[in-house]
């Protein structure tokens, strides 16, 4: 009962996450097809940055917990 809730919390937590990260994209593709990011060079860089961080730890987390053939 004990590893079921901790996989059900694993799991919705990915969930949560792929959700985040998608709004994320989504908001970023849009500020920059808009020109947001023209004016708001700060933005730009805080966005951008916190994008390529959160996809290179999804990257390491996956290369190290799934094993490929």
């Amino acid at each position: 009962m004990h590893q079921q809730l901790w996989v059900g919390l694993f799991v919705l937590g990915s969930l949560l996450s792929i959700v985040g990260y998608s709004a994320a994209m989504i908001d970023w593709v849009q500020d920059y097809r808009s020109g947001v990011y023209a004016h708001h060079p700060l933005e730009a860089i805080l966005e951008t940055g916190a994008l390529l961080l959160y996809t290179y730890l999804g990257i390491r987390f996956i290369h190290r917990r799934i094993r490929f053939l």
